[in-house]
Parts: C-alpha cells; sequence; structure tokens
C-alpha cells in the first residue's frame, strides 16, 4: 500500500534538532511505499527519510513555495488561484498513485493534500498538531504568521471539510473546531519512540535529577526553572534544546550562581534522549500553549514524574488523566515541588509508578499507531465511511 505524506517542514531541519522518529510516517509499519512532498526547498540525507519511513521504501520530493511569492501570485491566497498554481506545482504520480494522503497541519500541507485529492480521485486525511487558540496565537505568533494564517484560513477551511477523516493529536484541539468538522476527528496521541514499559525506578539517591525538554521559545520560557535551583543544592538540571531564549536562560543561571548545577544541550537525538530518560528524577515544564508536547508523554512513559505551571495545563484533558505536580509557574513554587521531591524519595517512588501506569494507559505508543494506520487504511475501502465520532487513543 503506498502512502502520499505532504509536509510544509525541512526534515533537513527536523535531522538537525534531533527529531527523527523511527516510522514517524509509517504506523505500525502499514504501508509498503510511502512518498514525502515537502512543499518547501529541502534536500534530507536519504537515511533520514528511510528512518521516518521504516520500514517502507521512501521516495522524498520538493516544490520550492516561497510564501511571500505566493501571497502576491495568488493575490493574497485566494482559494480559487490558490488551489490552481498549487495544481501547477505539484506533478501527477501516474502509475505510482498513491492509495491515501496524509497531511501534516492545518496549514498549506492540508490545501495541497485536498488538491491532489480531488485532481488524482485519492482519500486524503489531515493531522492537526497545533490546538488554534486565538488568544495564545495572539500571545505568541508573530505578525507574519498570524498575517500568512489568516489569509489562507478559508482554503484550510475548505480543506478541513474536504479530508475524508482528521486526525487531532491532543484533546484541546476538539474545542476549537466545528462541529461539521468534531465528527470526523478522532483523537489519537503522537507516536513517540518509547518502545516498551521500563523497568521500576529504584534511584533514590541525591542530586534530584530534573531535566527540561523544549524549544526555549516564549511561551516555554525556562527562567523560573533555572531561577528555582538558587535555594536548591540538592538539584540539578539539564535543559535539551536551543532557541531565541536560550542566550537569556544562560544568563539566568549565571545571576543566580547556579552554572555547576545547570547543563545545556542544545540538541539530542530523539532515541538517544528516550534512552537516557531513566537516568533522570522529574521533568520540569513550562508551557503557555494549551497542548501536552512529546517530551512530556516520553517522559510519563518512562516513569517519570511531571511539573508543569497551572495554565492552562489544569484544563487539559491529558493532563488531569496524570499525576501531575502543578505549580503557579513562579521560580518558588518550582522550588517547593522540586525540594518535596528530593526530600521524600517514597513520594518520588510512588509519583513515579502512578505516573508511569496513567501514561501508557492513554499514551501506549503501539497502540497509537495502530490507531493511525487503522484509521489511514480503512480509507482505501470502497465502503470507507467519515468517521462518525471523536475517540482518544
Amino acid at each position: 500500500m503506498h502512502l502520499l505524506v505532504v509536509i510544509e517542514d525541512r526534515i533537513s531541519e527536523w535531522a538537525a534538532k534531533g527529531e527523527v522518529l523511527q516510522g514517524y510516517f509509517n504506523p505500525a509499519g502499514a504501508f509498503s511505499d510511502i512518498t514525502v512532498l515537502s512543499l518547501v526547498a529541502d534536500a534530507p540525507d536519504r537515511t533520514v527519510v528511510e528512518t521516518l519511513c521504516a520500514p517502507a521504501q521512501p521516495e522524498f520530493h520538493s516544490v520550492d513555495i516561497n510564501r511571500r511569492e505566493l501571497v502576491l501570485k495568488t493575490a493574497g491566497l485566494r482559494p480559487g488561484w490558490l488551489k490552481s498554481f498549487l495544481g501547477k506545482a505539484i506533478s501527477t504520480f501516474g502509475n505510482d498513485r498513491p492509495d491515501v494522503i496524509r497531511a501534516y497541519g492545518d496549514g498549506l500541507a492540508a490545501v495541497a493534500a485536498s488538491v491532489i485529492a480531488a485532481r488524482d480521485g485519492i482519500p486524503f486525511l489531515v493531522s492537526l498538531h497545533t490546538t488554534p487558540d486565538p488568544d495564545i496565537q495572539a500571545r505568541f505568533f508573530g505578525r507574519r504568521d498570524r498575517f500568512w494564517r489568516r489569509c489562507l484560513a478559508a482554503s484550510v477551511a475548505d480543506a478541513l471539510h474536504a479530508s475524508d477523516a482528521l486526525i487531532a493529536v491532543y484533546a484541546p484541539i476538539l474545542d476549537f473546531l466545528p462541529p461539521a468538522l468534531i465528527r470526523k476527528t478522532r483523537v489519537v496521541p503522537n507516536v513517540v519512540d518509547v518502545p516498551s514499559r521500563p523497568p521500576s525506578r529504584t534511584r533514590d539517591s541525591l542530586p534530584l535529577k530534573a531535566l527540561w525538554i523544549s524549544r526555549q521559545v516564549p511561551g516555554r520560557d525556562p527562567r523560573p526553572v533555572i531561577a528555582a535551583l538558587r535555594s536548591l543544592d540538592e538539584v540539578e538540571l539539564t535543559l535539551v534544546g536551543d532557541g531565541p531564549l536560550h542566550d537569556a536562560a544562560t544568563r539566568t543561571a549565571r545571576m543566580h550562581d547556579v552554572e555547576t548545577r545547570v547543563r545545556f544541550v542544545r540538541a539530542m537525538a530523539n532515541r538517544e534522549l528516550c534512552q537516557t530518560l531513566p537516568d533522570y528524577d522529574v521533568l520540569v515544564t513550562q508551557s503557555d500553549f494549551r497542548e501536552t508536547p512529546k517530551s512530556v508523554m516520553e517522559a510519563a512513559l518512562s516513569g517519570m514524574p511531571v511539573i508543569v505551571n497551572r495554565h492552562p495545563a489544569v484544563d487539559s484533558k491529558e493532563y488531569a488523566e496524570l499525576p501531575v505536580i502543578i505549580v503557579d509557574g513562579g521560580a518558588d513554587s518550582y522550588a517547593a515541588a522540586l525540594r518535596d521531591l528530593a526530600r521524600d524519595t517514597g513520594l518520588r517512588k510512588r509519583l513515579s509508578q502512578e505516573t508511569e501506569e496513567a501514561a501508557w494507559r492513554i499514551w501506549d505508543p503501539k497502540a497509537s499507531g495502530r490507531a493511525t494506520a487503522e484509521l489511514m487504511t480503512s480509507l482505501t475501502s470502497p465502503s470507507a465511511d467519515t468517521i462518525s465520532s471523536p475517540s482518544s487513543g
């Protein structure tokens, strides 16, 4: 069976940041052939594409679409002009016609997938990876990105309504979809690279080893977590990730004289990162976005307790099912939570066990892969119907 993947990302950038998962484009190994179409200029290493598509035979193609030029050529992304442009820019697939198309994200990839699907008579689905909360977008999306999304909104809406199915990787996404789309949306978590349940955690010595995994950006600011260490000699912190706040984060460590207990790792391969998770005692996160990041899923599946800021996590269905430690988001609140874990090994062990059990119940990677594969392959059946109701994986 042949799958066409449509993305508006550079896989080469994923590789540079270590964000390459084995079989990410091929859940449960359901497809024997995968064509990856990137809508931006890219030339990733073939071994990276093979890893993402494993065990399928992959092909990679890219179309060099420049956003500014596209806006000008389509009079501000007018739907009819945009679809015409994409139809001409994207070749037909001849004898290697895909059986199903998956577009990643509620952006240009979804529109391109709908154009290919309509032209070649191929079923398609769109997976949604961002919660479209307008308040959060207004706070943290740049002016150009907001302009792009506004111009593209009508075409994206058409594509989502035309799709045969939708996947939402976070439950809060449903809160921002119209009823007609909710009826054909299934909530299925991202597949993550934690292949099996870990052995029970036995580490009860100090220092407490805390871990932060995220790009350091507005809305995911590690500085309160770093500042928390100023009163915690028994805690060490490792931060994995880069971003525009990285320099500010390193300055915060120097300012509070905790450099010797804070380690910065700009990038790490995802598989290597997952293998090192058992070496840590707690994941600490700060996020102003309404979604449960992959890093939280991977840490929880490894049996690592999670500390998270109250808003907006307190309104998240996924966080509600985990025994997370919720703090107000200030440095003192992180310090209090970390101090409790450092001094109470019984609490650490209990939270570890409860977190692992809950995470495997809601985020079992094999179950998520099977659910995604079954949904995609079901669309190739002549009697396939649109999903009637959402469910969680």
